[in-house]
C-alpha cells in the first residue's frame, strides 16, 4: 500500500502533475489537520488539496447562486409559479 502511494507520488512528480509549495500554520491548526488526515488514511498533501478543492467548488456554486438571486428578483421570481409564468410567456 505504501509503496503504491510512494510509486504514484513519484509518477506524478515526473510528470510535472504535482508542485511543491511551503505552507506555514500555527501549531494549533496543524495539530487538527494531523487528527483529521490520520482518521481519513490521508497525506498532507492529499488532504488540504481536496480541501482546497471543495472550497474552489463551494465557491462556484456561491457565485451561481447569487446570479441566480440577482436574475430572480430582477424577473421578480418568488415562487416556482413564477417561473412558469415566464417560461410559458416565450
Amino acid at each position: 500500500m505504501l509503496i503504491d502511494v510512494l510509486l504514484q507520488c513519484m509518477t506524478n512528480i515526473q510528470r510535472g502533475i504535482t508542485e511543491v509549495i511551503s505552507v506555514s500554520l500555527p501549531k494549533p491548526t496543524v495539530k487538527k489537520l494531523e487528527k483529521v488526515r490520520k482518521l481519513r488514511g490521508q497525506s498532507r498533501s492529499s488532504y488540504l488539496a481536496n480541501l482546497i478543492e471543495k472550497e474552489i467548488e463551494r465557491e462556484r456554486w456561491e457565485r451561481i447562486f447569487k446570479k441566480g438571486r440577482e436574475i430572480a428578483r430582477k424577473l421578480k421570481i418568488t415562487s416556482e409559479d413564477d417561473i412558469d409564468r415566464i417560461l410559458h410567456e416565450v
